[in-house]
């Protein structure tokens, strides 16, 4: 008897829990913390699977291309714009390497993640889960699980790029 009573308050307490996710704060903070969850995974493969000095290297490299690029461009000087556009090519091949380490990365995590849709869509609906102190142009106060997820999922990844040291500063 007392066992049942056991099982009876554990499951219980399980339909509880997950009932509670769909209430505000709750589902708020839940999503908030789940995207960063999916952010922190997602680049810390990144972050494995890339070379990040090439990565760096790259980035830099393209950037002061296109400075250079634009000068040239105003001063009129052919040769320079022909010269730079040849190197921008080259770059290209390194681009087209580190993207596609990204893309099988992006592929590999996008099945878990369209299940978790699956499971997340039907379970908060159409509700609101978060509410902006601000009535936001095309989303109004109140957010539906797509709409928070998406702000937090930028808000997130932006921080753990940076933390990770997938961001750099050129």
């Amino acid at each position: 008897m007392e066992e049942d009573e056991d099982l009876m308050l554990d499951g219980s307490l399980i339909n509880f829990s997950f009932e509670s996710l769909k209430v505000m704060p709750n589902s708020t903070i839940f999503i908030l913390l789940l995207s960063a969850a999916i952010n922190f995974v997602v680049n810390l493969a990144n972050r494995m699977a890339i070379d990040i000095e090439e990565y760096r290297d790259w980035l830099i490299r393209s950037t002061q291309l296109r400075r250079e690029l634009m000068k040239a461009i105003q001063s009129g000087n052919k040769r320079l714009v022909d010269r730079i556009k040849r190197e921008q090519q080259k770059m290209m091949g390194v681009q087209s390497k580190i993207n596609m380490q990204r893309m099988k990365l992006t592929l590999f995590f996008f099945i878990p993640i369209l299940v978790l849709w699956r499971v997340l869509g039907p379970f908060y609906g159409k509700e609101p889960v978060a509410l902006m102190p601000f009535e936001a142009p095309f989303l109004g106060e109140q957010l539906t699980l797509f709409w928070w997820y998406f702000l937090s999922s930028l808000a997130t990844n932006v921080l753990i790029s940076r933390l990770l040291g997938l961001t750099f500063e050129v």
